[in-house]
């Protein structure tokens, strides 16, 4: 339900239109607005509104661009550095500024940014077991009895997925800053990401 003060407006916005333009049949299609290119569609059934970008005044399009990259894995904490990997989608999407996202399908591996070192690659996966011990007291294990209900909660804590901002056509990172996937299964996995590019 919308409240009498939207409903009033709503009802001056068609008003307007209407005595400007000549109504046709029942059958016509409903207004449209257009402002700082958005596209406003008004519906009369249910007063809803609905947003839709389109190109605007300065003529950009936003575009969007996706690949998947494989990896096979070795098991609980093996580490990959993926950052060349997602730079070369970024340079194929032929997009220069805008934004990327990898994304790990699955709920026992992880994504995110570090310093891709040998001592960090053995700190990281150490701090989190640490953290969160591989137990066979989980909820997890409880039900499943698989030995991963630490996998699921470590990847979890670090996250699915990283968006990193894309300028002149290249990855925003730091010098020592890249992109890694993470495994926190107990067993090795063929690994799928999802890199969608965003921009124009």
């Amino acid at each position: 339900m919308l409240c009498s003060s939207t409903e009033t407006a709503i009802s001056s916005i068609l008003q307007a239109h209407f005595s400007s333009r000549s109504v046709g049949s029942p059958a016509q299609s409903y207004p449209s607005y257009e402002r700082r290119g958005l596209s406003v569609s008004v519906y009369i059934h249910g007063l809803e509104s609905n947003q839709q970008r389109n190109p605007g005044a300065a003529g950009r399009t936003i575009m969007s661009y996706q690949q998947q990259i494989p990896l096979m894995t070795k098991g609980h904490g093996d580490m990959h550095d993926i950052t060349e990997r997602v730079a070369a989608i970024v340079t194929s999407s032929g997009i220069r500024t805008g934004t990327v996202n990898v994304f790990n399908v699955g709920s026992t591996a992880a994504v995110g940014t570090i310093e891709f070192e040998p001592g960090l690659q053995h700190d990281l996966p150490a701090i989190l077991d640490r953290l969160v011990p591989p137990s066979r007291t989980y909820g997890h294990e409880q039900a499943w009895q698989d030995g991963n209900g630490h996998s699921h909660l470590q990847a979890t804590l670090l996250g699915p997925s990283l968006t990193v901002p894309i300028a002149d056509g290249k990855l925003v990172l730091g010098t020592w800053q890249q992109i890694f996937h993470l495994e926190c299964d107990v067993r090795g996995r063929q690994r799928t990401l999802v890199v969608t590019v965003v921009g124009n």
